[in-house]
């Protein structure tokens, strides 16, 4: 990712840099546009940084969870945490240091190595999530302030296919197995969950665009759908099995249904240990995601204790969404430069 995204780099700045100048201007990006901070650094240019998951904000206090990495006891966090602080900026420069210093030098500004810290606006930084799914920590920038998960119903008439309708309704409620909308290569994954059904004695609900992942006829237990928006489908399912996005997580939440969560990279680890903590679901580890652990895991899951608390923080959402907190703190910060003009 990193090889790809570095050689937009000054492309990036260039174009953005002349769409800002032609008239007033707010950036608000993700921190791994790192044009933007240049520009917002360079030109003055007010920029608001939007997270959506709390694993991106580096923290000494609760150290990002990585895939495939030792997990600390938290009185010991503070001590590795520097280390581990350290060594994310000196992956940053590794990765893209280089060019980012490049261009920097060519604009007139001075090198860096402090990466990670330096991606973040000083002015904003609004997360995407809710503070009882990613508690603010001590060491966070003070400029950050949580809006809530993006939830949205999506076009009015984005609704689920009759069959998939048919099938929901045709006997108990079924399970949602979902590994990611651009994830091609999950073919065993989805082995592994008909096999986990088919151990439960349950119905399944395969969700992929792309068939060639599956077998050729599946079982009448089980049913594959192309695509479905998450806020319908999800309520009409027993438990949900994901890859632990943190869109999905936040869909799974909404509709108050238990998850199972196969991470496979990025945040998803650090996503499906706070799902656990929250009591609304379980994850398995990579190393023993067989359909046998599926199978044991999901039946946990679909207990009545995980199912209440699914329930329970399912009406948290109630209130008005992250997408229009966001945007209203957008607003304050913009009232706040104009007053000072």
């Amino acid at each position: 990712m990193a090889r790809w995204g570095k050689r937009f780099l000054r492309r990036q700045y260039e174009v953005l840099s002349a769409l800002a100048a032609a008239k007033p201007t707010i950036l608000i990006a993700s921190p791994g546009l790192l044009a933007a901070r240049l520009i917002q650094e360079k030109a003055g240019i007010p920029l608001v940084t939007v997270v959506l998951q709390p694993w991106l904000i580096p923290s000494v206090f609760a150290p990002t969870v990585m895939m495939g990495g030792l997990k600390l006891p938290r009185w010991a966090a503070r001590i590795p945490g520097h280390i581990r602080l350290r060594l994310l900026d000196a992956g940053g420069v590794l990765l893209f240091g280089r060019e980012l210093n490049h261009l920097r030098v060519s604009v007139g500004l001075k090198r860096i190595r402090r990466i990670v810290q330096w991606m973040f606006s000083p002015e904003l930084v609004i997360g995407m999530f809710p503070e009882w799914f990613g508690e603010p920590q001590p060491d966070w920038p003070r400029q950050v302030r949580l809006a809530g998960f993006p939830s949205t119903d999506g076009p009015a008439d984005d609704g689920l296919s009759g069959d998939t309708i048919e099938f929901c309704r045709a006997g108990s409620p079924p399970i949602a197995f979902t590994f990611g909308s651009g994830m091609m290569h999950a073919t065993g994954r989805f082995h592994d969950a008909i096999e986990a059904c088919r151990i439960l004695g349950t119905r399944g609900i395969l969700l992929t665009k792309f068939p060639s992942q599956l077998t050729k006829a599946l079982p009448t237990f089980m049913h594959h759908c192309a695509y479905a928006p998450f806020q319908k489908l999800f309520p009409l399912c027993a438990a949900v099995v994901h890859h632990g996005g943190i869109g999905t997580t936040a869909k799974a939440l909404a509709a108050g249904v238990p998850q199972l969560i196969v991470p496979f990279a990025y945040d998803q680890k650090d996503n499906a240990i706070r799902v656990k903590r929250l009591g609304a679901g379980n994850w398995v580890h990579p190393r023993k995601r067989s359909a046998e652990a599926i199978a044991g895991a999901l039946q946990r899951c679909i207990q009545a204790e995980p199912t209440a608390h699914a329930q329970t923080i399912a009406a948290r959402f109630r209130d008005r969404t992250g997408t229009g907190s966001a945007a209203d703190l957008v607003d304050e910060f913009v009232g706040r430069k104009r007053s000072r003009i």
